[in-house]
């Protein structure tokens, strides 16, 4: 008897423990089902569906996490922006607070944005005060943006940005050509791509004309992050709207001019466009937002510019500031 009453006193307080468990989870659920309930932006990736990824923007989280502490607050009324892109990722800079992303890990053609990472190659491993020699099978690689002449000297400084400000085939080729050849620089970047731990890059060329430069919009934003910490001065040339390039060995200088569409833009604070036929258009740019700085990345679009500026638009009315 003594054994059954032990029995039946340990049952009764399972149940006792049981009720109270449920009990608990059912308030939690309903401050949860209540005002309090906050969803954040988007932080999966929808692979291989259409544009509008409302799915990869919802998560269960408190108030305290979806984006109070990020000081933004997303408005559910306001519908997903449709995406004709291939990739999109629209990110905080300082907090990584996510406001869009879509493919973010599929990979795609860098094109022209391989010259960030060649700019990067030059800066932390040639030196910006290395003398460039421009040759004649330079000026001769696809492209005639820069206005190169075979026989010119520049500093490797100068010669980053006007490969950076016009998109110059010819000034990544003669770095290639400063460091090596093609393959020795090109070890050069894979070795500063491993550093970066960017695992969907890669790259066979510096100017990016090869279809088989690869990388994908995670990878992008780690370079934009390293770029904005550590080489800086690599978006503030970005955003000079000229520049005069003064080759050492020669007295005439020329005026060249920013190719990048958002240059003007006031709230621009630098990046990178990249086009060719597998590509299609390629953008990484650095915006101002309310007092913080916004990465936006688009990767194989139509019509980048229009694409941005309306994926920059819908970031103002789906989010406020707390």
């Amino acid at each position: 008897m003594r054994n059954t009453n032990s029995v039946h006193i340990f049952i009764l307080a399972v149940v006792f423990l049981l009720i109270i468990g449920v009990s608990r989870l059912l308030f939690v659920r309903d401050r949860l089902d209540g005002n309090e309930t906050v969803t954040s932006a988007a932080t999966a990736d929808v692979q291989g569906t259409a544009a509008s990824p409302s799915v990869a923007f919802q998560r269960d989280v408190t108030a305290e996490v979806a984006g109070a502490a990020d000081g933004f607050r997303r408005d559910w009324t306001v519908l997903d922006p449709t995406v004709g892109a291939e990739a999109v990722l629209i990110q905080s800079l300082e907090s990584s607070f996510p406001f869009f992303n879509f493919h973010t890990y599929a990979t795609w053609p860098m094109a022209s944005l391989t010259k960030l990472i060649t700019a990067l190659v030059v800066l932390e491993d040639v030196g910006e005060n290395a003398k460039v020699a421009i040759s004649e099978s330079a000026v001769a690689t696809e492209g005639e943006a820069g206005g190169l002449t075979s026989g010119e000297v520049y500093t490797a400084r100068d010669l980053v940005k006007i490969m950076l400000l016009t998109s110059s085939n010819d000034a990544a080729t003669a770095f290639e050509e400063q460091g090596g050849g093609r393959e020795t620089f090109v070890r050069s970047m894979t070795k500063k791509i491993e550093s970066l731990g960017l695992a969907q890059t890669i790259v066979h060329d510096a100017s990016g004309l090869s279809g088989l430069n690869v990388s994908s919009a995670s990878d992008l934003l780690k370079l934009t992050k390293y770029i904005a910490e550590h080489e800086p001065t690599i978006f503030e040339w970005t955003r000079l709207q000229t520049f005069i390039a003064q080759p050492l060995n020669v007295p005439e200088s020329r005026t060249l001019t920013n190719i990048n569409p958002f240059v003007a833009d006031r709230d621009f604070l630098g990046g990178k466009t990249g086009t060719s036929g597998d590509a299609n258009q390629n953008l990484l740019a650095l915006f101002s937002f309310h007092d913080s700085r916004i990465v936006a990345i688009v990767l194989g679009s139509t019509d980048r510019v229009n694409e941005v500026r309306s994926l920059l638009s819908w970031v103002e009315k789906a989010y406020s500031l707390q």
